[in-house]
């Protein structure tokens, strides 16, 4: 099972506040560009459960 994180800013110390926001805006954009739909599939396909 693959796990997708987030990570706009590996090489910036940022609060932990700061990286939520930032991974929120980015899932946000990668949704509205239709980016994370293929991965959405696959991911329900290796495992149903998810919702």
């Amino acid at each position: 099972m693959r796990n997708a994180q987030y990570q706009p800013a590996k090489d910036r110390d940022l609060s932990d506040a700061q990286e939520i926001h930032y991974s929120k805006e980015f899932k946000q954009a990668d949704i509205a560009g239709g980016f994370r739909r293929p991965r959405v599939k696959a991911a329900k396909y290796e495992n149903p459960k998810l919702k």
